[in-house]
């Protein structure tokens, strides 16, 4: 008998024992294991289970599969604890950014034609400038909307024509962008499309999704490693330790002089990135 679960926004769907398997599969599970974990999950999980309670299951089943692979499969939710407020996010999308070639700076104060606007993040590369707002959200639930694109939009207009006007100021270099760590709403992806604002978020667009950005590169945040607790977390990025490749590429005992952990604790977080994201 078919299984309907719920998802984050309440509405109900049938549970789909291949796309659980493809997911499991992108964590890095062979198709053999993957395809085991979603008939395991298949039998065990109750009619009108969340979802949360579907990848709490598979996750477990995959942890003891692989370590790693179960690290990965909690990038959405790594994605998430980022929180309370959204300003980790916006750091770790400034690092993601500089990792692909760009210069970032993060709350910047710049002027519009009609008033100043404070941008989460200014990107630059190869003299073009992307005026980025990052919206945050802490659980899958909340889809970003084309409200937020429409405001997104309006800000960078703003501000670009402030920059247009400017003597000896190159027209055509500025490009506004919508970056956020849920979906986008069909009606915020159409509005974008249409005006020309970029957007980065999960799943979309196909090839530069924020998730494959993120595992191209193995660009996690240091919130996907599994013993990195609250005060953890938050040592780690009072220092500027943002991703796990930070952690991994660091001296141990370096970490815990940086961040102010003890050396137990440093020691287990440098095993655990050396593992997700092994140098090179």
């Amino acid at each position: 008998m078919a299984v309907d679960i719920v998802k984050a926004s309440g509405l109900p769907q049938k549970f789909d024992m291949r796309k659980l398997a493809d997911s499991l599969m992108r964590s890095g599970a062979p198709e053999e294991v993957a395809l085991d974990i979603a008939r395991k999950v298949e039998k065990k999980i109750p009619q009108e289970a969340s979802t949360k309670a579907v990848f709490r299951m598979a996750k477990r089943l995959l942890r003891r599969y692989n370590r790693v692979s179960g690290m990965r499969y909690s990038l959405k939710n790594a994605l998430y604890a980022l929180g309370p407020a959204g300003y980790r996010f916006e750091k770790y999308m400034a690092r993601i950014l500089r990792a692909h070639g760009y210069s970032t700076e993060v709350d910047q104060i710049m002027d519009g034609y009609c008033v100043k606007h404070e941008v989460d993040v200014l990107a630059i590369r190869k003299g073009e400038h992307f005026v980025i707002e990052c919206k945050y959200h802490s659980d899958g639930g909340t889809a970003t909307d084309v409200k937020t694109a429409l405001y997104v939009h309006s800000r960078f207009v703003d501000i670009r024509k402030a920059c247009d006007l400017k003597p000896g100021h190159p027209a055509g270099v500025h490009y506004g962008m919508l970056v956020t760590n849920t979906r986008c709403t069909t009606d915020a992806i159409k509005y974008a499309e249409c005006v020309g604002l970029r957007v980065m978020s999960w799943k979309y667009p196909e090839k530069e999704s924020l998730e494959r950005i993120i595992e191209g590169r193995r660009l996690y945040p240091a919130t996907i490693l599994h013993s990195a607790r609250k005060r953890t977390l938050e040592a780690l990025f009072s220092h500027d330790i943002i991703l796990a490749q930070d952690v991994a590429g660091m001296d141990e005992r370096v970490l815990a002089r940086r961040s102010g952990l003890d050396h137990e604790t440093a020691r287990v977080l440098k095993r655990e990135a050396e593992e997700l994201c092994p140098c090179e």
